[in-house]
Parts: C-alpha cells; structure tokens; sequence
C-alpha cells in the first residue's frame, strides 16, 4: 500500500510531492519500506524504494543518504540476480564491503556460478580480486569434497545439490588462474588445505596438485613431482589390507570423516609426510605388490634396505614358516621340497638386494633363529655365512665393525656346525636325545653313534630289518666340523679291542675271552666301523696288533696281550675272504680256527700268569699241558674252566682227571660254563662210567631251581631253558624224578617246560594220568603262548609241536573248545579236529561255533571235515559237489537220521 502510495505520488510531479510531505519524513517512510520490503525479501522493491530515495536524496543535495540508497540498489541488483541463480544475498545485504566475500563460498557451491560472475561480483563491491579469487578456488576445491557425501543445505535447489566434477572443477580453477596479480599466497593456502582432504581420494587430490603445478610457483613443503608420481603409483594399486590404527587416528585428528575407499586404497598423505611411511607398507607386502611398494620406495627416497628386510620377513612369516610347519606335521621336514625351495629362493632374492651387508646377514640370521632344525635351518645358516664372509671382503670396513663381524662368522660357523650335524642326524633317523645333546661334540658323537643299539642287531636281526646308515653319517659330521675320523678311529679301536675307558669296570685279565663275535658287542662294532675301508687297508690297521708289544696305533697304547690279539684275529676273520686272510696272516686257511682256538686258550694261559708264545703253545703235546695246568692251578676256578675246555679241543678223556673236573666244576659252582660241558660229554661213553657223572648230571638240572626266585630275571629264565635242553639230553633220564622236575618248572611259571618234562615219562599210562592231571589244573591258552615265545629256537627238535598237539587233544577230548575260540590257536585246534577223522569231536566244535553265532565257521569246518574224510575214502571232491547245506547234512547224519 505504502509502496503504490509513493509511486503514484511520484508520478504526479516533484512539486506536487514536496508540497505533500517534507523532506525529512519522507526519508524516513522510505527507509523503513526499505526495512519492510527486506524482511519480505523482495529484491525488486528494494531496488524501487532505493531509487525514489536515491531520486529525492538527489533533489535535496543530500549526498551521503544518496549514496546509501545507491548501495540499496546495487546490493538488491546483485540480490536480483543471484536470486535468479537461487542464491540469496541476504546473510550480506547493506553489510560492509568486506562481509561481502563471506558469500563467495556458497557462489562457487553453485554449478552456474562462472569465474566472470566472481570477478564482476569483486569489482562491484571493492574485494580484493586476489583474494577473493584464492577463496573461491580453495572453496572450489575443499569444500567441494563435503558436497560430494550430501544432498546440500536444506531448501537448497537441484543444481546447487549437484557438486562439480572433478574435470569441470579444474576446468574453472585453470580459467582463473591467470587473472591472479600473484599466485603465491594461492599455492600456499592450497598446500596447507591438501592434507585437510580425505587422504584415499585420489581425484581431489590430482585436481590440486595440477592447480598448484598451473600455479608454477616454487613450493619448499613438498615436491610437486613427488607428488604427482605417488599419487599415479597409489591409482594403480589395490591395497590388500585393512586400514590401520594409524589412519584411523589421523582421520580424527584431523576431522575427517571415514571414507569407503580406504578398504581399497593407501592414504595419501600418511606416505607423503614418511613418518608412518612403514606402518603402512609393511601390512601390504607381498611377491605380486612388491615391484609397486619398490617404485614408491624409490620415489619416497625411503631406506630401500628396509623395504628389503621387511619383504624378506613378509615371506618368512607368510610362506615359509607355515609351509615348514605344514611338512612337520606330514612327517617330510627332512627332505627337499619344491615348494619350499621357490619361497626360501624368492627370500634370498629379497635378502641379497640388501645394500648393507651387516643388514643383509643379520636379517638372514634372526629369520635362520626362528627355523625348526632341520634342512631348511641349515641351509638358511649356509646362505648366512655366504653373506658374512662378503661383508667381511669388505675393504673399506671400519676396524669395529671388521671386530663385529669376525665375532658373528665365528658365533655362526659354529651354530652352522651343530645346525648342520643336527640334521644329519634327524635325515640318518639317528636323533636320539643323548645324540642331539652332543652335536656341539663332534668327536663324542661319533663315538657315540658307532655304539648305536643298531651295530649289534645287524649280526642278529638282519632278516627284514633296515638300519640307519652310521657310515654315512659319521662321515658327513666328520666334513661338516673338521674332524679327523683317522684319531677318532683310532680311539675307538683301542677302547674297544683293548677295553680301556672309564666304561670298562672289570680288567681283561679276569673277563672271559669271547669265544664267538656275537658275544661281544664291542667286536661287532670293530667289525662294523673297519667295513667301510677297503680290506686291505683294514687288514693293514689291524695285523700288526698281532705280534706287537704295545698297542701300535698311538704313542701311549696299553700293553697287548693275547686276549686283544685273539679279539682282533676274530674281527679279521670276519672282515676279509679266505684267500686275503691266508695272504696276510700267513697260515694255511684249513688252520683259521685252529689258531683262533690257540689264541683263545694263550690269553686264558696269560690270566693265570703262565706265558707262551705262539710257537711253543703250538708245539706242546696238550695232554701234557693240560695235566700240568690241572696240577699246578686246579684251586682256581678260571683254570679250572680252561682244563676242561682244553679237554674238549684236544680230546683229553682221562677218566681219573674227568671225575675230579667234573666235581670242581660243580664246586665252583659254574653252572652256565659245566651245562655245556655235559652236553659235550654225552657224546663220549666211556666217560659216563665215572662216579661223578651221573651225580653231576642230577645235580646240574636240580641246581638251577635252588637259585631262582619269582618272578624270574631275563639271566635266570634262560638258565632254565638251557636246563630244559639239558634235561632232554640227560643219559639218566630214567633215573630222575619227572614230575618233581615238571612241579618245579611250574612253580616258576612255565607250564610249557613243566609238560614237555612229563612227557619224557616212559610209561605210557602214568604219563597220561599226569597229564591229564595237570592240564586239568592249568590254563591250556597259557602253555600255547609259552610254545610260542620260548620254544622257537628249533634246538629243542618235536618237543614244543607235541606239547601244542597234547594241550589242544586234551581241549577236544573235554569240550573247552570255547577256551580258544578268539585265539590265534583256533585254527590249529580245527585242523587237529578235522584231521583226527572222529565225528563227534567234529559234531561238538560245530555246535559250540553255532552257540556263539559262528554259522559261517560251523558250515565251513563241516566242508573241510566232508573232504577229508572222502579223501581218506580214495575220492576226490569239489566244492561244486558238496550239498548247499553241509552244515544241516552233517547234523542230520550225527544225528542217525541219515547214513
């Protein structure tokens, strides 16, 4: 109303409208229609209003209103035509010139907004055109980032919800660019904003990048060119892990919001800026991102070493540690695996690029320490020590650090060593824990390994065993420590052949001398360490110990007797041919166990201080010898064994001298040494005549049984099995108490021997009334078993298959089938059953197997049960000939229903 009023009176003339109101009132009409006309918003009246007062300002000379009414008009022309682009210039309207820029952000959000419009909008209101210009480009650029994750300020429009691209941004700033007087305070604040940017978005980024490089000003807080070139290698790159603790506190320091991409992509700013450069690297190491992390090593001017180190633990880590852990648990950790080699060679690789050479080997060595032991553990120490001796050729090394590595070589030469002896151990099948605990001592452990339980069983168990090679792996520890094998032989010779050591608690002069190798462990080792000589070198080591006077293969030697020469005669006939023995001894071959014999009764000679040579024992009459021998030493248990084995050689039968050997054999109580002497004489009936012989018999079967105890020791058990032996040859047999024998026998728990003994019972009808007697009151399953275990040697001839056929025709004949039906001794009983050709043991042992479900079985012993008794018949039968149902047959026929 009040703005028609004024138009109209405006209209009707200036003297019409001074007369109407005075000046001063109608000043203030207007600039309160110009308030009312701004809360409403309506920049067209504002812009009339202005007018009249600027038109009535001018009539009355008044210029200072004037000039405020003039700055109405140009801020609602301004307010006109942003309005028109739906951007109010309210929040600025008649505030002073400089609040106008505060605009300028909400201009360049605007799409339609051009730099022509920016620049008109400074030259109207006064603003300092740089910057100006440098806010509208940092708003351009910064702010933009924020629109780009909304929809824009409420009440705002399409267009001004639709941020600019990243090319159009850049399109406008590189326009404007070159109306600035003076770039560098732009370049400035744009290097400072960069890092307020989302660090993973890579766009925004290049778009400042390419408007501070436009800018061509020299910049000292980064290079741009570094810059540029991280940022194409990060385009290129997916990252594999996922953000770190480290960005994320960068991102809230900051006050940036999380970003999506940071799943797929390394922040920038954290690589530029170098002091989490590792923190992030590290994560992403890998073989395929390798070359990619290498250029921005190289581009970053990082320490390329450590890029180096890292991807050479990365691999460790991740590939070789669980690959080797993985061949453990498959039991292949000592062998080479083709997998294994590609990684361990890609870790050299990233190893060997290592500048520093102490770097390089004391990655190598803290990955090696880490390593199971093993191959790879050794091979890893290998490769180290490769890298210690070329840090060491090194001519320029300062002499602390020559110090520092000639103190690792020497730390790792030695763990080396052991490393390398551990795994020979471990691929030998060797690695004992008392072996692994002397891989620092290498000559000790190849002692030790000669004495491994495996020597012995080759001259015991050969049949179908496999055995370590010690050979091979002595050899191999020798090479590896440096070791001269020839002194440890040497050592070992002497300890064994002549039995020195702390180990050795009796002196040679008081212990048998062997009269077989198998006896003696010591020889078989000799043996078996001489074998992998050639012969003749062995026979070359070993001959001279037979006629010298000292031990001859050191310079301190013990002084040999002929017990060592007798023990290195038998390992020489044990490792050379007939014919090389005949050559280098000198002896016809048809006389090898003659001397050997000799030698064995010149050593025992020895112990009792009675000294011959070989010569002079060769040529003295024996009977002679050993009636002397009997004079002059029978009060000495040790003579007394050598008289009576000389007697055997020599076939020596004085019956007066027998009658007294036999009694102080008995005496001294050498009861192993007298069971083979009676076994011996048995042969020899013109001594069975003496008074002493059956006596000695008698009490050499009952004396074993006075000396044990239950339960019985592994020595006292085989003492009565040789008791049994003796039993089954004893002469007298008739004359002795059987069944006593047979009741102490099973005192101690040996049934079988008990029944072996009482069938020796020449009477047929009392041996069966014992028998019977005795199975009744003992477990049959038991006395099978001790067939078994204890009768396998074949010495003692039928006896142990007569014992097993007794016991299981005593189950047959009582029924106790059920007694062996889940034993390995089943089978025997239906043979026996079957072959025994009676139809109602047959008919039992069927119905007993149909008792406890057996159908199966019981159908198939009655088939076998048919064809052996039409075999015994003449005829033949096939099982195509047999009725489907022999079981239901063969009970029928039992029966009497049919034949």
């Amino acid at each position: 109303m009040v703005m028609r009023l004024l138009l109209s009176f405006f209209q009707t003339g200036k003297t019409a409208l001074l007369g109407f109101v005075e000046t001063g009132s109608l000043q203030g009409i207007l600039w309160n229609t110009v308030c009312f006309c701004r809360l409403q918003r309506e920049m067209n009246e504002y812009r009339a209003v202005a007018r009249i007062g600027a038109n009535l300002c001018s009539l009355y000379n008044e210029t200072e209103e004037q000039k405020k009414f003039l700055s109405v008009i140009t801020d609602a022309e301004w307010g006109v035509k942003l309005g028109q682009l739906e951007i109010s210039i309210q929040p600025v309207f008649r505030q002073r010139p400089e609040v106008k820029s505060c605009l300028i952000p909400e201009m360049v959000k605007n799409r339609m907004i051009t730099p022509d419009i920016i620049l008109q909008y400074c030259s109207t209101f006064g603003l300092d055109r740089d910057r100006v210009i440098n806010q509208y480009i940092t708003t351009l650029l910064l702010l933009q980032e924020d629109d780009d994750s909304s929809t824009g300020i409420p009440g705002s429009g399409p267009n001004e919800g639709q941020p600019l691209c990243n090319e159009e941004a850049l399109e406008r700033v590189l326009e404007i660019i070159p109306m600035l007087n003076s770039p560098s305070e732009l370049t400035s604040s744009l290097c400072a904003a960069l890092f307020k940017l989302s660090p993973y978005n890579y766009e925004r980024i290049e778009v400042v990048l390419k408007i501070v490089q436009a800018a061509d000003e020299n910049i000292g807080a980064f290079s741009i060119s570094q810059a540029m070139g991280l940022l194409q290698h990060l385009k290129s790159y997916k990252r594999v892990s996922p953000p770190s603790d480290v960005e994320n506190t960068y991102l809230l320091e900051n006050g940036l919001l999380p970003n999506p991409l940071s799943n797929s992509r390394l922040p920038f700013h954290l690589l530029m800026q170098t002091k989490h450069f590792w923190k992030i690297i590290s994560p992403e190491l890998s073989e395929e991102a390798f070359p990619t992390l290498l250029l921005i090593s190289k581009l970053m001017k990082v320490s390329l070493d450590k890029l180096y180190m890292s991807a050479a633990n990365h691999v460790f880590e991740k590939k070789m540690k669980p690959l080797i852990l993985e061949q453990r648990k498959k039991g292949q950790g000592h062998a080479y695996n083709k997998e294994t080699v590609k990684v361990a060679k890609t870790m050299m690789k990233y190893i060997q690029c290592i500048q520093s050479l102490e770097w390089a080997a004391a990655t190598a060595h803290r990955i090696t320490q880490e390593l199971p032991p093993g191959l790879e553990k050794m091979q890893s120490l290998r490769f180290c020590l490769g890298l210690g001796e070329v840090w060491l050729k090194d001519p320029n090394l300062e002499e602390a650090e020559r110090a520092r590595g000639e103190t690792f070589l020497s730390k790792l030469k030695l763990q080396f060593q052991r490393s390398a002896t551990e795994n020979m151990l471990m691929s030998s099948q060797l690695s004992s824990p008392e072996h692994l605990k002397l891989t620092g001592l290498p000559a000790r452990l190849i002692m030790a390994l000669y004495e491994h339980s495996s020597v012995e069983q080759r001259y015991r168990e050969t049949l179908g065993q496999s055995f370590p090679d010690i050979h091979a792996a002595v050899k191999e520890i020798a090479t590896i420590n440096n070791v001269d094998l020839g002194k440890i032989r040497n050592m070992l010779l002497e300890k064994w052949i002549c039995k020195t050591g702390p180990a050795v608690t009796k002196e040679m002069g008081n212990q048998d001398c062997v009269a077989n190798i198998e006896e003696d462990p010591d020889l078989m080792r000799v043996v078996y360490m001489l074998q992998s000589y050639p012969v003749d070198y062995a026979m070359r080591l070993l001959n001279p110990i037979l006629s010298a006077e000292t031990w001859p293969l050191s310079s301190s030697g013990p002084r040999l007797t002929f017990c060592h020469r007798t023990r290195v005669l038998f390992c020489l006939i044990r490792l050379a041919d007939a014919a090389t023995l005949e050559a280098q001894l000198q002896m016809p071959r048809s006389k090898f166990e003659y001397y050997l014999k000799s030698y064995i009764f010149m050593s025992q000679l020895e112990a009792l201080n009675i000294p011959y040579t070989v010569q002079s024992f060769l040529s003295s009459p024996k009977e002679g010898l050993v009636k002397g021998l009997w004079k002059n030493h029978s009060h000495e248990p040790q003579a007394v064994r050598l008289v009576a084995d000389m007697c055997l050689e020599y076939q020596v039968y004085d019956s007066q001298l027998w009658n007294s050997l036999l009694q102080k054999l008995l005496g001294f109580n050498l009861v192993s040494h007298l069971q083979k002497v009676l076994e011996a004489i048995v042969a020899v009936p013109t001594l069975w005549e003496i008074s002493s012989f059956s006596r000695t018999w008698r009490s050499m079967i009952l004396a074993p049984f006075v000396s044990a105890s239950v339960p019985l020791s592994p020595d006292q058990q085989a003492m009565l099995y040789r008791t049994f032996v003796l039993l089954l040859k004893c002469p007298f047999l008739l004359n002795l108490d059987l069944i006593g024998i047979a009741n102490r026998f099973a005192q101690f728990s040996l049934p079988a021997f008990a029944l072996g003994t009482l069938l020796l019972i020449p009477c047929e009808s009392k041996k069966t009334q014992q028998i019977q007697g005795f199975l009744s009151m003992c477990n049959p399953v038991a006395v099978l078993e001790q067939v078994d275990e204890c009768m396998n040697t074949g010495e003692l001839a039928v006896i142990p298959s007569q014992i097993r056929e007794t016991v299981l025709r005593f189950i047959s004949q009582n029924g106790q089938h059920q007694k062996l039906m889940k034993t390995k001794h089943f089978n025997d009983l239906k043979q026996l059953i079957v072959s025994s050709g009676h139809p109602s043991q047959v008919k039992e042992l069927v119905e007993c197997l149909i008792r406890q479900n057996c159908h199966d079985d019981a159908d198939l012993l009655t088939r076998e049960y048919l064809k052996h008794r039409e075999h015994q018949r003449g005829k033949t039968l096939s099982n195509g000939s047999l009725s489907q149902d022999c079981l239901k047959e063969f009970l029928n026929m039992t029966n009497g229903v049919s034949g």
